[in-house]
């Protein structure tokens, strides 16, 4: 059954642990800027909120690669870039409503969260629990109306 990670941006303390664990084990390395999540943080509100990608179920950054390198990995419905086919045009990233793929550093072509194959690491690293893996249907409205709250004040 899929699964997504659901955010809960109310528990993240911005530790930043999510991108380290993400780019170790990806990269090779701990560093935030070759992370597939990134938290960003808005002091004006008192908030971190990780972005991944959500893998939607219609995604539009699939739609719009020009060189259809985005595709669905069937095993576990992430959306990935197949880097061979890429040409870091950036379409997928304007594209996204959720502006999770990134250009990689070390490539220059757009990645994002792959699951980690069905075991995703920032989940299992994530002590304050902000990171859940679900299915859509546990995902509850109730976060998502919870963190549009804040910004309605």
């Amino acid at each position: 059954m899929h699964k997504a990670i659901s955010v809960e941006a109310d528990l993240c303390t911005g530790c930043r642990a999510c991108e380290l664990i993400c780019s170790l084990v990806h990269e090779g390395e701990c560093s935030p800027q070759l992370s597939r999540i990134r938290v960003e943080s808005w002091s004006e509100i008192s908030v971190n909120f990780p972005i991944v990608c959500q893998s939607c179920a219609e995604p539009v950054c699939v739609a719009v690669c020009p060189t259809k390198a985005r595709k669905r990995v069937p095993e576990t419905d992430a959306v990935i870039t197949d880097e061979r086919i890429c040409v870091g045009c950036s379409s997928c990233i304007y594209a996204c409503p959720y502006a999770a793929p990134v250009i990689s550093q070390r490539t220059g072509k757009a990645m994002t969260c792959d699951l980690c194959g069905g075991d995703p690491q920032c989940v299992l690293f994530c002590n304050s629990g902000a990171l859940t893996f679900e299915t859509p249907e546990r995902i509850s409205l109730g976060k998502r109306r919870r963190f549009g709250d804040r910004f309605r004040g």
